[in-house]
């Protein structure tokens, strides 16, 4: 009797200790794995450690040292957390090792312990067992050179320094050519674009619309009144037909006329041998012309310009002058840039 009720106490402590054994494996689950069950003399391989449990559970970590016996920790990831079925938590960490010996090696079960409420147990892993292999060697080849290492290819990143050098030094020694070049043609170093040159019948009657506002004869400078009279027509004449009106006598400016490939009227070459004479007179012989004389050369020169221009220009009336004269352009372009 005696011996039938302890069989009784020991059948119920043993399944009260396996529900406990079974509780406890619900609430913790720990498990190591490795990627591979192998590896070559020196490769990296990642030993996978996950803990299963419930939320309310905290599980300390085991600090994996440095080596495993002959098996090199190389580096520890962050102990990565996610969310299973229910209330329960999943938590893994990765850790990256190597080997450089060969054979089996053993590696070890690790201890976590853990808290849940007041109650504080640890839990084991698994053990597992990491094969390094040598890598295949033909001995029938005999001994065999070195391999050299291989060239890394070269990136933007590390030839960016030596290109920007290279652009600054060429902007340097073409600013130094420049500079040099410059000084010796005794030029400015930076020179604004030149403004487009107007034809040369605007600047013409620009400058004769000058001459008529000064009123020079009347106020007794009938000298310098010709003499700018004058020279506005020659300057002309040296744009326009390319001659040069400026050093020559009137006798020759005449005379260049006839040589002329351009066919000029016999009208306006008289417009011109009227105004060139009567200057000289008025500027070597100290001739003194009638009023009427004055305002006929200035109508002369107004004329002389609009017949000898190749761009059409109107003739308005002048109320100061006898002749018709010109004083604006028909295109309206070449009004703005007036």
């Amino acid at each position: 009797m005696n011996r039938t009720v302890k069989l009784k106490y020991l059948c119920l402590l043993g399944i009260f200790f396996s529900s406990l054994l079974l509780a406890n494996g619900q609430e913790i689950r720990l498990k190591t794995a490795l990627e591979h069950d192998s590896i070559w003399l020196g490769d990296q391989i990642k030993l996978l450690v996950v803990v299963e449990q419930e939320a309310g559970t905290k599980v300390v970590f085991s600090q994996l040292p440095d080596s495993i016996q002959k098996i090199e920790v190389l580096k520890r990831s962050k102990i990565d957390t996610s969310k299973l079925e229910g209330t329960r938590i999943q938590l893994k960490q990765t850790y990256l090792v190597t080997c450089f010996d060969s054979g089996a090696h053993y590696i070890p079960p690790f201890y976590f312990r853990f808290k849940n409420g007041e109650r504080t147990d640890s839990v084991r892993s698994n053990s597992l067992i990491l094969f390094v292999k040598y890598p295949p060697v033909d001995l029938k080849k005999g001994p065999v050179d070195i391999k050299k290492p291989f060239t890394a290819p070269v990136t933007f990143k590390e030839i960016a320094p030596w290109l920007l050098a290279i652009i600054l030094l060429a902007a340097i020694v073409f600013l130094i050519i420049y500079t040099i070049s410059r000084r010796r043609k005794n030029r400015p170093l930076f020179q604004r674009p030149a403004k487009p040159k107007l034809p040369p019948h605007i600047i013409a009657l620009q400058e004769l619309d000058k001459l008529k506002s000064e009123q020079l004869w009347q106020q007794e400078k009938v000298k310098d009144y010709y003499t700018r009279l004058t020279d506005i027509v020659r300057i002309y004449i040296e744009e326009r037909f390319e001659m040069a009106a400026m050093e020559q006598t009137t006798p020759e400016i005449l005379t260049g006329f006839k040589n002329l490939k351009v066919e000029i009227d016999g009208k306006s070459v008289l417009e011109l041998k009227q105004i060139l004479e009567l200057a000289d007179l008025v500027k070597f012989a100290k001739l003194s012309p009638l009023p009427d004389e004055n305002f006929n050369m200035l109508s002369n020169a107004y004329l002389f310009v609009k017949e000898t221009t190749n761009e059409a220009v109107t003739v308005i009336p002048d109320p100061e002058v006898k002749e018709e004269v010109i004083v604006d352009l028909k295109d309206k372009k070449e009004e703005n840039q007036l």
